[in-house]
Order: structure tokens, then C-alpha cells, then sequence
């Protein structure tokens, strides 16, 4: 095992395109990083640089205490599984997973031991001497994972291997492929643009947008505590609701007002926020962008609330109701203008909806996502009450995206 470092690497493409913009990053020995970003951000082209398949344009890729730059793919001691599981048709599982170590010349009887130790491993014990087609997706996944295991490499490298199976099978995997890097302790970097893959595999998580490093951290540090506003637009399924508001004093207390018109809803800031946002109190007076993630609303009740004055969103419009089981999520109409900036068009990764969003913000309102628990659904179309527990809101400069911490 090694860690790798990126160390101001760039990948600049013939017509001029970079792909990767000083890429600085540290994957400790053993250490499980995810790269995850919009369609196009590079983090395919990173680990493709890692794995010695594109060259390096500037800066430096060390894996261990070794610069390898120009080395090759073969040198670098890594081992990658791809989105297609690339199997041999003719072979069988075991020669599938054996044939590098035989091209390496390793001895048939290593070959043997490591071959039967990795399908133990992946529970494939009963498949070696099948060919490829009468295997599952799944099944197919382990045998490429098994054809990585078997070389002891120093690194995994995983490009999006989990994309080609459904969605119950992807659940199953995950849980998988997270249990076996722990167990083996192999340095991994793995690629997928799955938000729920990337939170729930990792010990930490690498945000790119069009090249860049955007913050990385543990999945739930960067949930919680997002650098910018594409960050916390982009991690999280349903994402942070985003809004421009006014934020001022009055008698004391920390506001934000919310929305256009004669009647805009007021939110009471809770210290808490001001906080751990403690640059918010050099913007009273101006305007910024509040984000709010969907479980931290609740429900009232129409005629009284727990909730401190101030912070309800009143005769709400429903426009869908999505009940998934363990939980409900309410869509609603407010006149809380959207932020429509590059960050937001980039987080949001997808050009149908973030056209809506221009739209709602032409119209002058946008629909906020609330999770609820489920039960007692409101009906579609009908007026709610709407609160928000404002310690945890988010402060974010509308022009430079970061964060007012």
C-alpha cells in the first residue's frame, strides 16, 4: 500500500482545454477518497492520470515516495476497475482474474493461491470455472474486483464500476466494495457521480467543478459544513434550497427577509448560525444567499407552532407530494427569488432544470423541497404552513459563491 499525492498537477488537451487546474491532493496510505462532480468537472481525467493512461501536462502525481510521471501504466503498481467490466469472453472467472499475474510470469501455484483467496473473498467460489456470460452484472463486478485484488497492488483505482448495475444490485455492491477496502486496507481513489456513493462509501470526498478542487472532507463534514454555494448545491439529494435574501438588525435580533413583494416571509437567524457563519454580521444591510436543506423544515399546523415567531412560511401552495416509505417530501411555492449564478448552473448538472429555475426566477418565486416524516400527506394544490429551524442556516456571498465563515 502508498499514498498517493497530486501535487499541483494540471491536463491541458491540444486545443488548449484544461481539464485539471492545480490539482493538489493527499490520499493517505489505506485511505478510501472519493472524486465525484458534474458531468465534464475531470474527475475521470484525474484518476486517468493516476493510472498512467493520460499524460501529466504540469505538476507532479507521486504514488508512495515515487515521482511516476513518465512511467507506465504497468510500472505504477496500480490496479483499475472500469464501468465495463472488461472480461475476457473466452475465459474462465478464475482465468479472468489469474491472467495478469500470468503475464507477469507470477508461479502457477501463486496464481492458484491468490486466485482462490480473492474468490473466497468475493464470494465467487462456486464460479471460477464459469465463463463471463453465465455470470449476473454483479457477479461480472466481483470478478473485475477480484482480477484487482489478486495483483496486491499499491492502489485501486475505480472509475464509475458500479454504473452499469441496477439499483438494488448498486445498494448491495456499495456495501460491498466498502467492506472489502476496509478489510484489505488498499489505497483507493473511486470515481462516480453518484451523490449516495460517493456519502456513504468514503472516508473522505473530493468536489470538482470544471477542473478545480472544490473543498474535501469527511461526507458528513462537507454536508454539513459546504465551502461554497456549489458545494452545498451539489452534495445532497434533494439539494439545499437556495435564496436570495436580506439580511439586517432589528432590536437586537439577527433577520433575513425572504421573497418579493409587499409581504415577504421573515426569518428569525438563530445564534447558533450567526455562529458558525460569523462573517454574516458583515453583511447586515445587504443582500446574500441563504441555503436550507430540506429535513431541517417542519410542518405547522395552521393555527399555532412551536416554532419562535418569525420563522413559518404561511399558506404555502403544495405543487407535489412525494411519499418514498421512511419519509415525505413536500414541494412548495414561495416568491424567495432563486440564485441562477454559473456555481448554480454547474451544481445543479442539468440544463432542463436549471432552465426552470430561470424561469421561476423570471416569474419572480421558486418551489422549496421540504422532507418530512411520512404520514398525513398534504393534499395537492391545498395551502400549508411551513417552518424553519434556522440554526441551521447557510450564509453564502452571492457573487463569489463562498461561504461566510
Amino acid at each position: 500500500m502508498a499514498k498517493v499525492v497530486y501535487d499541483s498537477v494540471y491536463k491541458r488537451f491540444p486545443d488548449g482545454t484544461e481539464a485539471i487546474k492545480d490539482l493538489s491532493l493527499e490520499i493517505g496510505d489505506g485511505e478510501f477518497v472519493i472524486l465525484v462532480g458534474p458531468s465534464g468537472c475531470g474527475k475521470s481525467t484525474a484518476l486517468r492520470m493516476c493510472a498512467g493512461l493520460e499524460e501529466i501536462s504540469d505538476g507532479q502525481l507521486l504514488i508512495g515516495d515515487k515521482v511516476v510521471n513518465n512511467l507506465t501504466p504497468k510500472e505504477r503498481d496500480i490496479a483499475m476497475v472500469f464501468q465495463s467490466y472488461a472480461l475476457y469472453p473466452h475465459m474462465t472467472v478464475g482465468e479472468n482474474m489469474g491472467f495478469a499475474l500470468k503475464l507477469a510470469k507470477v508461479d502457477s501455484d501463486e496464481i492458484d493461491k491468490r486466485v482462490k483467496d480473492a474468490a473466497e473473498t468475493l464470494d465467487l467460489t462456486e464460479y471460477v470455472d464459469r465463463k463471463p456470460k453465465a455470470l449476473s452484472g454483479g457477479q461480472r463486478q466481483r470478478v473485475a474486483m477480484g482480477r484487482a485484488i489478486v495483483r496486491e497492488p499499491q492502489a485501486f483505482l475505480m472509475d464509475e464500476p458500479l454504473s452499469n448495475l441496477d439499483a438494488k444490485l448498486r445498494v448491495a455492491m456499495r456495501a460491498q466494495i466498502a467492506e472489502l477496502q476496509n478489510r484489505l486496507g488498499v489505497t483507493t481513489i473511486y470515481v462516480t457521480h453518484d451523490q449516495v456513493e460517493a456519502m456513504t462509501m468514503g472516508d473522505r470526498v473530493a468536489v470538482l467543478k470544471r477542473g478545480e478542487l472544490m473543498q474535501v472532507d469527511a461526507p458528513q463534514k462537507l454536508y454539513d459544513n459546504p465551502d461554497n454555494l456549489f458545494v452545498g448545491g451539489f452534495i445532497g439529494s434533494p439539494a439545499m434550497n437556495f435564496a436570495e435574501a436580506e439580511f439586517y438588525k432589528e432590536e437586537g435580533q439577527y433577520k433575513v427577509s425572504v421573497g418579493e413583494g409587499d409581504n415577504p416571509t421573515i426569518l428569525n437567524v438563530h445564534d447558533e448560525a450567526i455562529d458558525r457563519y460569523h462573517r454574516v454580521t458583515d453583511y447586515e444591510g445587504k443582500t446574500l444567499a441563504i441555503g436550507m436543506r430540506p429535513e431541517h423544515f417542519f410542518r405547522g399546523n395552521g393555527e399555532s407552532t412551536d416554532a419562535p415567531q418569525g420563522m413559518m412560511w404561511t399558506g404555502r401552495r403544495v405543487t407535489l407530494v412525494e411519499q418514498l416509505g421512511a419519509e415525505m417530501l413536500v414541494h412548495f411555492g414561495t416568491s424567495a427569488p432563486p440564485i441562477v449564478t454559473e456555481d448554480m448552473r454547474e451544481a445543479v448538472d442539468d440544463p432542463d432544470a436549471f432552465a426552470e429555475l430561470e424561469r421561476q426566477a423570471r416569474e419572480g418565486g421558486q418551489v422549496f423541497t421540504a422532507r418530512f416524516d411520512p404520514g398525513d400527506p398534504p393534499k395537492f394544490d391545498s395551502l400549508i404552513d411551513v417552518g424553519f429551524r434556522t440554526e441551521y442556516l447557510h450564509f453564502f456571498d452571492i457573487e463569489s459563491g463562498e461561504a461566510l465563515r
